[in-house]
């Protein structure tokens, strides 16, 4: 078998061939690499199955002994039987896909034909049922003169039928695609049909080329031509197909200009929305898009009772990228809804805005004209107690401690009230000067010995430890304090004591107040420091007030870069903890604190 390819390298014809095979390998190559489509593998497999019949054809021409052309034309074969096969299997795939081109089925046929079609070959001297024994090499000629037997025409008969298989496929696809894929069909219908036909003029009518059987040579012209459709036509290519369906299912009106500015493309939704006929836009959109934002005053345009914004990009070429662009594609989103909700979202937020304006205002201008007539009812009230009045007795003594009592009590809620206003609108002025934390807490525990007094309640002043200076506003420390002492008494039980402890730790000063009430329940952290918050005591409410001060308390703490919070057990007691950071270095004299409004909320 090897001395018939011996020498072939000489011969011109060969040369030919194997360019054209090198070239076509190549081609295979590219196009595999470079190309997404349906049906890779089989498309390879034609490649290959094409290019060992090129080889054999072209050593069969270049040879000139019998016996090495008929050993040529024995294996060119195993090519024969491959390249149909393959084919119609791409096709099934590249088209449908369909599941005729998967498994088993497609396995078995691309093995056992091709070696099928080169065994009835092969051992045609045995049965003479491809190559009749007129087979022969004439005098004078250079090729041998096949005469072929029915075993001939029964292959061709089965490679036939997957031919016939592959036009009918095709056929089913012209009456699903889509228009735009007819060019490219009716070009897979010609690649498959000249090779039929020029096979079956050499079987048929004895038509050669150059003495041999033109199949092979009208097959690679045909694959070279879709080659070059795979690459030019996008019609299969999957990102392309994909970014076509991306443009035509875009919800937001989108086309696209040539350099001359006309309207090449547009999806379904510009078609929709009236862009493309709106006079002021159809004779140059770009132009017409900037004389509408222009006489507007905004970025958006308006058409058929719709908002638009506009996006112009231009587009580049790809060959130089620097130069002038090649055209534009400009997509119209559609603001409308976002455009009202925004502005409806504005006018709320300025309704709002002056709603709470108003509320302040109010708030501001009740508390304030509460403070006049409170301040004179308590002045007068403390007057007519202190005696300086004349002695009162009997009933009318205690109606006027209660109405004294309650008018405290409300000057205090007006004060917490315009206390929580200011915090919230972060108009509340802080000083920070050092403040000696022990003697404040000694001074507060001692100015709340008769509010303890009137509850049965002892107040105590447990471990102080070492001295502490803190930076802070001294008359809200002392409010802090005061409230945190004032809810312990609050809470607690006639008889029980109120403990009062400082200690330092790292950098840290904190005041504890420890009560022995009924404690505070897991989970109530929010309802304790929120406004307004007061717990529940069997369905009741444990006191009377306005559940500020707590909530004040911890404000005031933390725009002090200090921290308010507390522990508590159900039926033993609850400790409210507040920290401060030590004030290094605080050598000025320390603030006495000043007298601080207590409150009892």
């Amino acid at each position: 078998m090897l001395t018939c390819f011996q020498g072939l390298m000489l011969d011109p014809v060969y040369w030919t061939v194997l360019a054209v095979s090198t070239i076509a390998a190549a081609v295979a190559f590219w196009t595999l690499k470079f190309q997404e489509f349906h049906g890779k593998i089989y498309y390879a497999l034609t490649f290959l199955g094409m290019i060992w019949t090129l080889m054999m054809v072209g050593a069969e021409a270049a040879t000139p002994a019998y016996a090495c052309q008929m050993q040529q034309a024995q294996l060119a074969w195993l090519g024969h039987g491959m390249v149909p096969v393959a084919w119609s299997f791409f096709i099934f795939e590249y088209v449908g896909p369909s599941s005729r081109s998967r498994g088993w089925v497609s396995l078995l046929a691309l093995i056992a034909v091709p070696l099928a079609a080169f065994g009835l070959a092969a051992t045609n001297d045995w049965h003479h049922l491809i190559y009749t024994a007129e087979t022969a090499l004439q005098p004078g000629d250079d090729q041998i003169t096949f005469e072929h037997g029915p075993g001939y025409f029964l292959v061709l008969a089965g490679l036939y039928c997957f031919v016939m298989a592959t036009l009918i496929w095709l056929g089913r696809a012209f009456f699903r695609a889509k228009r735009a894929a007819w060019p490219l069909l009716t070009m897979l219908v010609v690649i498959t049909l000249i090779p039929l036909g020029a096979n079956a003029a050499y079987a048929l009518l004895g038509f050669t080329v150059v003495g041999l059987d033109p199949t092979a040579f009208m097959f690679t012209l045909g694959i070279f031509a879709f080659s070059w459709l795979l690459v030019t036509n996008k019609t299969m290519d999957m990102p392309s197909v994909g970014q076509s369906t991306l443009f035509d299912t875009m919800s937001e009106p989108l086309i696209l200009l040539d350099a001359r500015r006309r309207v090449i493309r547009s999806n379904a939704a510009a078609k929709r929305s009236g862009l493309l006929s709106d006079p002021t836009l159809s004779h140059d959109l770009i132009a017409g898009i900037e004389a509408q934002m222009a006489q507007n005053g905004s970025a958006h345009i308006t058409c058929n009772e719709r908002l638009y914004e506009p996006r112009v990009q231009p587009i580049e070429n790809p060959l130089a990228p620097a130069g002038p662009a090649i055209g534009w594609s400009v997509t119209f989103v559609d603001v409308t809804e976002r455009i009202a909700t925004t502005t409806a979202l504005e006018r709320a937020l300025r309704e709002a805005d002056e709603a709470n304006r108003a509320k302040d205002e109010f708030i501001s201008v009740v508390s304030h004209e509460l403070r006049t007539p409170l301040t004179s009812l308590k002045g007068g009230l403390a007057l007519a107690l202190s005696g300086k009045l004349g002695e009162i007795k009997g009933p009318l003594r205690s109606s006027l401690d209660i109405a004294h009592r309650n008018g405290v009590r409300l000057s205090r809620l007006v004060d917490n009230i315009l206390l929580v206003q200011k915090l919230e609108v972060q108009a509340l002025s802080l000083e920070w000067l050092p403040v000696d934390l022990p003697a404040l807490l000694r001074e507060s525990i001692e100015e709340n010995r008769m509010y303890a007094h009137e509850r049965g309640v002892r107040l105590d002043i447990g471990s102080v430890g070492q001295p502490a200076v803190v930076l802070g506003d001294a008359f809200a420390i002392r409010q802090v304090v005061d409230n945190l002492i004032s809810n312990a008494v609050k809470f607690s039980n006639v008889g029980d004591t109120v403990e009062g402890t400082l200690t330092t730790n790292n950098g840290r000063v904190r005041v504890s107040i420890r009560d022995h009430g009924r404690g505070i329940p897991e989970g109530m952290e929010e309802k304790v420091f929120g406004r307004f918050g007061q717990l529940d005591d069997d369905g009741q409410k444990s006191t009377q007030g306005s559940g500020l001060g707590l909530h004040i308390s911890r404000q005031l703490a933390r725009q002090m870069a200090g921290d308010l919070f507390y522990e508590s057990e159900v039926g033993v007691g609850s400790t409210f903890h507040v920290e401060f950071g030590i004030g290094a270095g605080a050598e000025t004299t320390p603030q006495a604190a000043p007298s601080a409004l207590q409150s009892t909320d």
